[in-house]
């Protein structure tokens, strides 16, 4: 006989808890033992007694498979489908706990892994090219096995780095996988502001002195004052020091109305022709 099942966590998700139970009711009502279920199936029995533990969403295969041990009709499949969709929805929705959880259960609960194939399953030697993880850590990450051999799980920016990727691959994924996105969004916004600091750093400092184009040979001290304080603001704008506000736009409109008053011909004298 086999050993009763253990009991299902209490503080699990109510969706997550509803398909377990209905999976464990399946199971009954079709009079299976685990192991019986994995002579039929390409799955371990354990693999199908965690599917129906309500610790975890089961991946789509593992659902598939439990289905199909207990000769589940086709068409209500779907039905199914729509139960685990549910519990994936709920994983990822807005919870009181860190971020870092809801990173890490990108993995877990295999959406990555769902993710991934959508994009033609890239070979893990092109990810590790173009991401510089490893191709070991690329694996885990990609068959949801964050945590096994005592190893510790891979920190939540090399989880989001791999999903961003694989979202910027199939940008129609996006509706499909939402709730992979709300995650990613934030780390997207976070490389482009570090890349624009990247560049700023990289960029070269304006020489001291006034700008390379001349301002007049008449040696005029306001002009070369203006042009002065102009190249230095230059500088600062050019090492992050300062922005284009309203004290800098200012200082260039009076550098610009002073050129353009002493490029402007001399009116003429009263009663002269010209």
């Amino acid at each position: 006989m086999a050993r009763p099942e253990t009991p299902l966590p209490e503080d699990a998700p109510q969706p997550l808890r509803e398909l377990a139970q209905r999976l464990r009711d399946l199971r009954a009502a079709a009079n299976l033992s685990y192991q019986a279920m994995s002579e039929t199936v390409p799955l371990s029995a354990a693999s199908l007694s965690r599917a129906a533990s309500g610790q975890q969403i089961p991946t789509p295969e593992a659902l598939a498979a439990y289905l199909t041990a207990c000769a589940v009709p086709p068409d209500e499949v779907d039905a199914w489908q729509k139960l685990r969709d549910d519990a994936v929805r709920d994983a990822f929705a807005i919870r009181p706990f860190p971020r870092e959880v809801q990173i890490m259960a990108l993995a877990r609960h295999g959406r990555l892994r769902e993710l991934y194939r959508a994009t033609g399953s890239p070979s893990l030697r092109s990810l590790h090219e173009e991401l510089g993880i490893s191709k070991s850590t690329l694996h885990r990450v990609l068959t949801a096995h964050v945590d096994t051999h005592g190893k510790p799980p891979p920190p939540p920016h090399q989880i989001l780095a791999v999903a961003d990727f694989l979202l910027r691959r199939v940008p129609s994924a996006r509706a499909r996988f939402a709730d992979v996105y709300q995650l990613v969004r934030p780390y997207r916004t976070a490389q482009r502001t570090s890349g624009r600091n990247q560049d700023r750093r990289r960029r070269p400092r304006l020489p001291d002195g006034p700008p390379r184009e001349p301002v007049g040979d008449d040696g005029d001290p306001g002009l070369l004052d203006l042009a002065r304080r102009t190249a230095g603001v230059q500088r600062r704008i050019a090492a992050g020091e300062l922005t284009a506000d309203d004290d800098v736009v200012r200082l260039l409109a009076e550098v610009r109305r002073a050129l353009e008053s002493r490029a402007a011909p001399a009116p003429a004298p009263d009663g002269a022709t010209t």
